[in-house]
């Protein structure tokens, strides 16, 4: 099989296609032929040597969100049979998912939605998942009748389109900041307002708010004081002084908190759920065949993207193709 490889630390470059011996499943995983996969910032991250405890060994296939057609299935397995449109987040430290094919554990795996693209559905395990476990566990959204204010920073993009779109459905009152450029999609995602992040003190007069979710950089102070009392920060992408914020005092009255993901089939169905109720859709910045990786990383480190980078990594058209 065609995959995207790499043998050292490094950007983008170091990538390469290879050839690598089709994966054989093991005892509940399921062998997938992937039609598309997409492009996470743990990905370029991971190889770029900032978190090498996290790096298995080299050579290193990334990429963990996939969607495509089950091929095999290992022993031990039921509920999913050969030829059956599945997308999933594969397994934190093999990851695999740039290559024609992966494996995927059954407890991270669903059934596509009918109606749903491979494209579409690529996109949605991991951010989805952060998005719905920060919102929804860490943050206490009320998941139906919620009459909570929700801000979101950074609502265009990967994670952020997603809980957006969440937190509108759960009933949440949901304030978007982003580029100027986004504001108008984040209006369409549910926003009852979308904010210009470069406008000086766009947020007066917007606190108090339960939740805020800050999807893209690290400054939790400047949110803090927006808050109501018992009011909740957070970040999938905590840095060092939210984590000493989150651990010195886990009791605050307006608690910091870090979303470390829990990949796993049951939260994967959530979002099918509302992809099915029309309350939630993948935004598609970006797609690239998978011997364009590189590119599709350039374009995710530019941290401009919208939405979601999609790998098409069949190369046959049939990301667009729709599960029935």
């Amino acid at each position: 099989m065609r995959a995207m490889s790499c043998s050292r630390y490094g950007g983008p470059e170091v990538l390469e296609l290879v050839e690598r011996p089709m994966p054989a499943p093991g005892p509940g995983q399921l062998r997938v032929r992937v039609v598309a996969s997409s492009v996470n910032p743990i990905d370029w991250k991971l190889v770029s040597g900032i978190l090498r405890p996290l790096v298995p060994s080299f050579p290193f296939v990334p990429g963990y969100d996939i969607a495509g057609q089950v091929d095999a299935v290992g022993t031990g397995v039921s509920g999913f049979a050969v030829g059956q449109r599945v997308h999933a987040r594969i397994g934190a430290m093999s990851a695999g998912g740039s290559a024609e094919y992966a494996l995927a554990g059954v407890d991270v795996t669903c059934a596509m939605p009918e109606g749903m693209s491979y494209a579409d559905a690529a996109g949605l395990p991991l951010a989805g998942m952060t998005a719905l476990q920060g919102l929804r566990d860490r943050a206490g959204l009320v998941m139906r009748g919620s009459t909570q204010r929700v801000l979101v920073v950074g609502a265009s993009g990967g994670v952020g389109h997603y809980a957006v779109q969440i937190a509108v459905a759960a009933g949440a009152t949901v304030v978007g900041v982003s580029s100027g450029r986004n504001t108008a999609l984040v209006r369409q995602l549910g926003a009852v307002e979308a904010l210009d992040y470069t406008v000086p003190d766009v947020l007066r007069g917007q606190a108090p708010f339960d939740i805020v979710y800050q999807s893209v950089g690290h400054d939790y102070a400047t949110y803090l004081p927006l808050l109501r009392p018992g009011g909740c920060f957070v970040t999938p992408i905590p840095g060092p002084s939210t984590f000493v914020r989150a651990l010195a005092n886990p009791f605050a009255r307006n608690p910091v908190r870090a979303i470390m993901l829990k990949s796993n089939a049951a939260d994967l169905a959530v979002l099918d759920q509302l992809y099915e109720a029309g309350a939630l859709k993948t935004v598609v910045d970006s797609r690239f065949p998978l011997e364009r990786l590189a590119d599709a990383w350039q374009r995710s480190i530019s941290g401009r993207a919208v939405g979601k980078v999609i790998v098409d990594v069949s190369g046959d058209g049939s990301a667009d193709v729709p599960a029935e």
